[in-house]
C-alpha cells in the first residue's frame, strides 16, 4: 500500500484542475435545461423516507433516500452497494460534487467523507450536510490522511464513468490508504448501450480529454482486473445493466 507522501507524487492537484471543475458546475448550475435547485436544499429539510438495511444494490441504486417538499428534485441516489454497507457505516464518496449524495447518506451513516477536485461544489457541500460529514479538496492528503483505514465503503455517484485507466488507479491506491481490511469499493463503469445515442466516450487507455471534462470512459472486463491486481484489490463481482449504460463493479481490499 502507498504512503501518503508517494501518493502526493501520482495525484494531480494543480490548480488548473481545481479551475477546470469549478468551471464546469458552474456551467452546469446555469444550463437552462437543469434545474440545480436540489444542491442548494440543506439535509434539516429531508427525511429518511425509506429504509436501507437489507436491500440489495439494485434497490439502492433505484432508491430515493430522502422526502420533503423537495420531493420532485430529488433523485434515486445512484449508487451500486447493498444497504447494509452504509447505514451505521463509514463511507467515502471520491468526486463529492457538492455534498447530493453526503447531506442525505449522512442521515443514515456512522460518518461520511467527501473528496472533490471543485472548491465550488466543496463549499456548497459543507453549506448543506450534517456535522458527520466532511469534506475535503483533493490536496488536502494531510488532513485526508487522518482518516486512513478508517472507511468501511466507499461509493461513487457517476464518477468512475469519467475516469480513465490512469485516474482509476490513483483513485484506488487512496481508496486502499482510506479503508478498514475487507473495505469495499463501489465503482460505476461506462457500458455503452448501442442501440442508445452515444456522448463523448473514450476507450479505458485513452488520456483525459482536454476539452470535454465529464466526458466517458469504457473499461472492458480485462481491464478492471488489471487495474484491481495493480492496486491490490479483490474484485469480488461486475454485474452489466446495459439499460443503465453501467458495468458495476465491486472492488475488495484484502
Amino acid at each position: 500500500m502507498k504512503t501518503i507522501s508517494m501518493l502526493k507524487a501520482i495525484i494531480p492537484v494543480e490548480q488548473s484542475l481545481t479551475d477546470r471543475w469549478d468551471r464546469e458546475w458552474l456551467n452546469y448550475f446555469l444550463a437552462q435545461d437543469e434545474d440545480a435547485r436540489v444542491f442548494y436544499v440543506p439535509y434539516d429539510q429531508l427525511n429518511v423516507a425509506i429504509s436501507l438495511p437489507g436491500r440489495k444494490a439494485a434497490d439502492v441504486f433505484t432508491t430515493n433516500l430522502c422526502a420533503s417538499r423537495y420531493d420532485w428534485l430529488v433523485e434515486p441516489l445512484k449508487i451500486w452497494t447493498d444497504g447494509d454497507d452504509l447505514v451505521n457505516k463509514n463511507v467515502l464518496e471520491i468526486g463529492c460534487g457538492p455534498g447530493y449524495l453526503g447531506k442525505q447518506i449522512g442521515l443514515v451513516a456512522k460518518s461520511y467523507i467527501g473528496i472533490d477536485y471543485s472548491k465550488l461544489a466543496l463549499y456548497i457541500a459543507c453549506l448543506t450536510s450534517p456535522g458527520n460529514c466532511h469534506y475535503y479538496h483533493l490536496s488536502e492528503l494531510d488532513a485526508i490522511s487522518k482518516h486512513a483505514i478508517t472507511m468501511d465503503t466507499m461509493v461513487g455517484r457517476e464518477f468512475f464513468i469519467h475516469q480513465n485507466f490512469q485516474n482509476t488507479i490513483w483513485l484506488l491506491e487512496l481508496a486502499m490508504l482510506l479503508l478498514r481490511p475487507c473495505g469495499l469499493v463501489c465503482a460505476d463503469f461506462y457500458l455503452g448501450n448501442p442501440a442508445i445515442p452515444q456522448g463523448v466516450i473514450h476507450p479505458a487507455k485513452s488520456s483525459l480529454d482536454p476539452t470535454y471534462p465529464s466526458c466517458g470512459f469504457q473499461f472492458e472486463e480485462q481491464e478492471i482486473l488489471e487495474v484491481a491486481k495493480e492496486v491490490g484489490f479483490a474484485v469480488e463481482k461486475i454485474i452489466d445493466q446495459l439499460d443503465l449504460q453501467r458495468r458495476f463493479v465491486h472492488f475488495r481490499k484484502p
